[in-house]
């Protein structure tokens, strides 16, 4: 009866824990080797193809239980009209988040900047487009670090009604000669001390979204390990 009755809190742990750890695993939304996930013919998909799909609620991802396997396994399908509206109600049920000078769902700051050929864009330049904005400065590392990722996502979307801004206090002469090294496909703005002063970004990189409306729609401040998938999701909700 003992060996029964441990056997028994032994597997009530185990799937306390599994569950505690598929949780954890749903919300980082990353494929590593503790998180799989498998289309309906069994096939392994890599989070570029699943990730955004699920954040927009059109699909979810279902634990397969299988006592077999040491690796948590998730089959990604088709949502429900149920699960989708769930989803959505849960989204809108968040409050407006304020960083720095933004807030969701409020207009976008005034601003006037010029590229490093001399074009000039303000607020109305973007009007009717998704803005993708990234203030970042040449000699942060973590800046540095992310461009590859943002160049992927500029190359996503380069094609779509989204436009990518990167402004920079720095002076355009210094940029450029960091730009033959390291080249940053996102229209890039320089001496912009006015627009930094005025969104009180203090804290690099600082990644806004702004939708069609010139709302904001997202903000997050400082490096992330999954900006690629972070800012993916946020543009396709607003797609």
């Amino acid at each position: 009866m003992k060996k029964i009755s441990l056997i028994l809190f032994l597997f009530i742990i185990s799937l306390t824990a599994w569950s505690q750890g598929g949780y954890k695993t749903l919300n980082s939304y990353k494929q590593d080797r503790n998180t799989f996930v498998k289309d309906s013919s069994g096939n392994v998909l890599s989070a570029d193809i699943w990730y955004a799909k699920v954040q927009s609620g059109e699909y979810t991802l279902e634990p397969i239980a299988s006592e077999s396997e040491n690796i948590k396994t998730f089959t990604f399908r088709k949502s429900t009209d149920e699960e989708r509206k769930n989803y959505l109600a849960s989204k809108e049920k968040k409050g407006p988040i304020t960083l720095a000078g933004f807030t969701t769902g409020q207009p976008l700051t005034d601003f006037t900047v010029s590229d490093l050929n001399g074009k000039v864009y303000n607020n109305a330049s973007f009007a009717g487009k998704i803005l993708v904005i990234n203030f970042w400065f040449k000699d942060a590392a973590p800046c540095k670090a992310e461009i590859p990722d943002l160049n992927k996502i500029f190359d996503r979307y380069k094609n779509k009604n989204v436009v990518f801004l990167a402004p920079t206090y720095e002076p355009a002469d210094e940029v450029k000669d960091f730009l033959k090294t390291n080249p940053f496909k996102y229209i890039i703005c320089s001496d912009v001390d006015d627009m930094i002063i005025n969104m009180k970004i203090t804290k690099y990189p600082t990644h806004v979204i702004v939708d069609q409306n010139g709302v904001v729609s997202f903000v997050t401040i400082g490096q992330t390990g999954n900006v690629l998938e972070t800012l993916v999701r946020e543009i396709e909700h607003l797609l």
